[in-house]
C-alpha cells in the first residue's frame, strides 16, 4: 500500500469522527488524569495524528486526552508523554507561548464548520486564546476569562483546561451538538498532531472537526461584563503644532471609562464603551519607514477595536481601524442568528477636529463613524456578505458599499471576490466616485499551494477608514509553490516557490511587474532556511526603474535557550524622495534583519532586534558623477527588550529603543534624525481586564527650540533632549454577572 492510500485512509476514517461526553457532579483536578488510564465520567482519546512534518502517521509522543463538562464549564485535560529535559516551556505573560510545547482545545460550538473558539496552554498552565474563522488569519485578539494548570511530571506533562459556558457563544437548544478538535505542538520537532486527524490534503480546518455530543441543559447566560478603568499620569513632552510656536509643556492627567459587554439572545453582543483608555500599553514593533513609497503598515492594539475585529473583515481592507485617532465613546453590536452573521459599529474621533487651529470654525468638532456588516452563510461552508461604512467630518461625507463572497468550490480550491463602490461629498463642491474588484483562487494541498489574485481598484475610490495605499491600479498576483515531504530525522520539507506580480493603469500602461523565484529548506528544531532571487520594473514620476534583489533568511529554535532571525537582502532600488532639484534614480540598497531571542531561565527572556537600510549611489551613475556617489541614507534600528515573569501575573517588561535617520541632504529630502526611547512597564494581570500597570516612557531625541520669529523646532548633534516622558498608572477591574 503506497503512503498516499495509507494517508487516505487514515483520512476517510478521521471524516465524521464523533465523541460523547457526559455531565459530572463533581469540578476535576490536574492529579485525577496523571495516572493515564480511565476516569471516571470523562471520555478518552488516544488516537492523535500528525498535521506535519508526517502527515497521516500517529504522534511521535504519546498524547492522552479525556473531555467533560458539567453545569457551569466544559473540561478538557492532557497528558503528553516526552523525555526529561526535552520538555520547552517557560513561565511567560498571557500569549507568548509559541515557542512552548502546548495543547489546543478547538470548539465550533454554532457547529457551522466555518468558526472555532480555540484555547492554548502550555506545560506550565500559561494560556492564550483565540478565534478561528475560515478564510481569515487566527485572531489571537480575541480575550475571555478560563482557567488552566499545568504541571511538569517525571514523564512529560499534564494540562487541565476549564473554559466557563459563559465565556462561549452559542444558542440555547437544550441538546447541543458542537464540533471539536484536540492538539499537541511540539516544536523541537517540528510537529503539530491532532485528533481527529487534520490535513492539509483537504481545504479548511474546522471542516475536518469531531462531532461532540452529549452535551444537555447548558446555557451561556445573560451575563453582564463591566470594566471600569482609571489612569493617573503626568508627562513631559514637546509641543510642535502647525498653527502656534513650539514650546515644552507639563501636564497631569487624570481619566476614567467605562467598557461594558451585555450579551443579547444568547449569540449577540452588545459592547460599549465611553471614554475609552487608548494609550498604549503594548510598544509599537520597529519597523523601517524612511523612504517608503506607500504607507507602513501598523497593526491595531488597542481592546475595543481588536474585540470581535473578524466581524468587520473582507477581503479588501475597508476598516482601518487605526484610522480612528481619539474615540469619546462608541457601541458595537456581534452576533449570530442562525446562518446570518451581523455586525453593527457606531463611533466618534475627536483627533480631526483637535488638529486643527482653535480660531477654525471646525475646531473641537468630532468625525461620526457608521458601519454595518452583514454575512449569510452558505452551503460547502461558502459565504455571502455586505459592509456598509460611512465617515463624516464638517460638512464632508464618505460612504462605502462592499459585496463580497467566499465560495467553496472543491476539497482544496476556494474563491474569493469583492466589489466595492465608494462616494463622497466635499465641501469643496467634488464628489468622488470610484470602484474596487477583487478575485482571488486558492489552491492548498499537502505538496502544492497556489494562488491568482486579480484586483482593479479605480482612480477615484477614496475612503477615509480604509486602508488602500494605491489606487488606479490593475493587479494580478500569482504564487505557487511545491514542497517535498522527505521521511527524514533532519530535513522536514524543502521545495521552490515563484511569484509573479504585474500592475497596469486604467489607461492600460504598465506600471510594475515583479518576477520571483525562491527555494525554502525546513529543518528541525523549527528551522528554515530561504533564498530568493527578485527581478521588477517600477514605473515612478514616469520614469522607468530595473529593479533586482538577492535575500537571503533563516529562522531557527533549535535550541529551547537561543531563538535566531535573520534575513538580508542586496540589489538595486528607488530614491522615492529625492531632495530639491534631483530626479528619482535607481541606487544600491541593502536591508539587515537580526532578531535574536535568549531564554536564559524560565523566567527571563531576551530579545535584541537589528533592523538596517541602506541606499547609495551606483558606481558610474549620473548622480554619482554629479555629487561625488556615496550613501544616500543609513538608518539603523536597534531594539533591546527584557522580559522577567514573576509569576503567571506579575511580569516587568523594559524596552530600549534607537532610531537613527543618517541621511546625505543633498540627494534625498530626510532630516537627520536620532531618537533613544527608554520604557518601563510593570504589569499585574490576573485575567483578561483585571490588570494593574505602572509604566514609565522617557524619549529623548536630536531636537531642540530655536528662537526666531516665531520661534521653531531645529535639529541639533545627539539626542540629548527630553521630547517626551510620561508617567502613569492604570487600573482596571473585570465584573462579570
Amino acid at each position: 500500500m503506497t503512503k498516499f492510500s495509507v494517508a487516505l485512509m487514515f483520512a476517510c476514517l478521521a471524516w465524521g469522527q464523533s465523541v460523547r461526553v457526559e455531565r459530572i457532579s463533581q469540578a476535576p483536578k490536574l492529579d485525577d488524569f496523571l495516572a493515564g488510564g480511565e476516569v471516571q465520567g470523562f471520555a478518552r482519546i488516544t488516537d492523535f495524528r500528525q498535521n506535519r512534518p508526517a502527515d497521516g502517521k500517529p504522534a511521535s509522543r504519546e498524547t492522552i486526552a479525556w473531555l467533560a463538562y458539567d453545569d457551569e464549564n466544559f473540561y478538557a485535560a492532557f497528558l503528553c508523554k516526552e523525555e526529561p529535559g526535552k520538555i520547552r516551556a517557560r513561565m511567560a505573560k498571557r500569549e507568548d507561548i509559541w515557542s512552548d510545547d502546548e495543547v489546543g482545545l478547538y470548539l465550533d460550538t454554532f457547529h457551522d464548520k466555518r468558526h472555532a473558539f480555540a484555547f492554548y496552554v502550555n506545560p506550565f498552565g500559561i494560556q492564550s486564546d483565540s478565534i478561528n474563522t475560515e478564510g481569515q488569519d487566527e485572531d489571537y485578539t480575541f480575550d475571555t476569562v478560563w482557567n488552566s494548570e499545568g504541571r511538569i511530571t517525571a514523564d512529560g506533562y499534564a494540562v487541565l483546561i476549564t473554559v466557563p459556558f459563559r465565556s462561549l457563544r452559542f444558542t440555547r437548544a437544550d441538546v447541543q451538538t458542537w464540533g471539536i478538535s484536540l492538539a499537541r505542538f511540539i516544536p523541537a520537532q517540528n510537529e503539530a498532531s491532532f485528533w481527529p486527524y487534520y490535513t492539509y490534503r483537504k481545504e479548511g480546518f474546522a471542516t475536518q472537526f469531531a462531532t461532540l455530543d452529549g452535551l444537555e441543559r447548558v446555557s451561556p447566560g445573560r451575563n453582564l461584563q463591566f470594566i471600569p478603568y482609571g489612569v493617573l499620569g503626568s508627562s513631559h513632552f514637546l509641543n510642535n503644532p502647525d498653527f502656534a510656536p513650539p514650546q515644552f509643556l507639563d501636564q497631569y492627567d487624570h481619566r476614567a471609562g467605562l467598557d461594558t459587554k451585555v450579551i443579547l439572545h444568547d449569540s449577540f453582543t452588545l459592547d460599549v464603551t465611553l471614554n475609552p483608555d487608548f494609550s498604549q500599553v503594548e510598544s509599537e514593533d520597529p519597523q523601517v519607514t524612511v523612504n517608503q513609497r506607500f504607507e507602513v503598515y501598523f497593526p491595531e492594539k488597542r481592546p475595543f477595536f481588536l474585540d470581535n475585529a473578524n466581524y468587520f473583515q473582507t477581503p479588501e481592507d475597508l476598516f482601518f481601524s487605526r484610522r480612528i485617532a481619539n474615540p469619546e465613546y462608541g457601541a458595537r453590536v456581534t452576533g449570530r442568528q442562525g446562518r446570518w452573521l451581523a455586525g453593527l459599529l457606531a463611533i466618534d474621533d475627536r483627533a480631526p477636529g483637535q488638529q486643527l487651529a482653535p480660531g477654525d470654525p471646525d475646531s473641537g468638532k468630532h468625525a461620526l463613524i457608521g458601519m454595518a456588516r452583514v454575512q449569510r452563510e452558505l452551503a460547502n461552508q461558502s459565504t455571502l456578505g455586505f459592509l456598509f461604512t460611512n465617515y463624516s467630518f464638517a460638512g464632508n461625507s464618505e460612504q462605502v458599499f462592499s459585496l463580497d463572497t467566499r465560495l467553496r468550490l472543491g476539497s482544496n480550491l476556494v474563491f474569493t471576490g469583492q466589489a466595492v463602490r465608494s462616494q463622497a461629498d466635499y465641501t469643496d463642491g467634488t464628489h468622488p466616485q470610484g470602484s474596487i474588484f477583487h478575485a482571488e483562487l486558492n489552491y492548498t494541498g499537502l505538496h502544492l499551494t497556489a494562488k491568482s489574485v486579480f484586483r482593479s481598484l479605480g482612480p477615484g475610490f477614496v475612503s477615509t477608514l480604509s486602508y488602500i495605499p494605491r489606487v488606479d491600479i490593475r493587479q494580478g498576483v500569482h504564487n505557487i509553490a511545491w514542497k517535498w515531504l522527505p521521511s527524514r530525522a533532519v530535513l522536514k520539507s524543502f521545495g521552490p516557490t515563484l511569484d509573479v506580480t504585474e500592475d497596469w493603469n486604467h489607461t492600460g500602461a504598465l506600471q510594475d511587474w515583479i518576477v520571483s523565484l525562491g527555494f525554502a529548506f525546513e529543518l528541525t528544531g523549527n528551522t528554515t532556511i530561504t533564498a530568493k532571487r527578485t527581478g521588477a520594473l517600477e514605473v515612478f514620476q514616469f520614469l522607468n526603474f530595473r529593479k533586482h534583489s538577492s535575500d537571503f533568511g533563516v529562522t531557527t529554535e533549535i535550541s529551547k535557550l537561543v531563538g535566531v532571525e535573520a534575513a538580508y537582502g542586496t540589489g538595486a532600488g528607488v530614491n522615492y524622495d529625492p531632495a530639491t532639484g534631483v530626479l528619482p534614480f535607481l541606487g544600491a540598497s541593502k536591508n539587515l534583519t537580526m532578531h535574536l531571542t535568549v531564554r536564559p531561565s524560565k523566567k527571563v527572556k531576551i530579545d535584541e532586534t537589528y533592523l538596517f537600510s541602506h541606499l547609495s549611489t551606483l558606481e558610474m551613475s549620473q548622480v554619482a558623477q554629479e555629487y561625488g556617489g556615496g550613501a544616500v541614507f543609513n538608518n539603523h534600528l536597534f531594539r533591546s527588550q527584557l522580559n522577567y515573569q514573576f509569576t503567571r501575573e506579575l511580569s516587568l517588561r523594559t524596552i530600549i529603543d534607537y532610531n537613527g535617520v543618517l541621511p546625505n541632504t543633498a540627494l534625498i529630502d530626510l532630516t537627520p534624525a536620532k531618537t533613544v526611547t527608554a520604557d518601563f512597564l510593570l504589569t499585574w494581570l490576573a485575567s483578561p481586564g483585571t490588570a494593574i500597570y505602572l509604566g514609565y516612557t522617557d524619549t529623548h531625541q536630536n531636537l531642540a527650540i530655536f528662537p526666531g520669529m516665531p520661534d521653531f523646532v531645529g535639529n541639533i548633534g545627539a539626542p540629548s533632549t527630553t521630547t517626551g516622558r510620561q508617567l502613569f498608572l492604570k487600573v482596571s477591574y473585570l465584573i462579570r454577572r
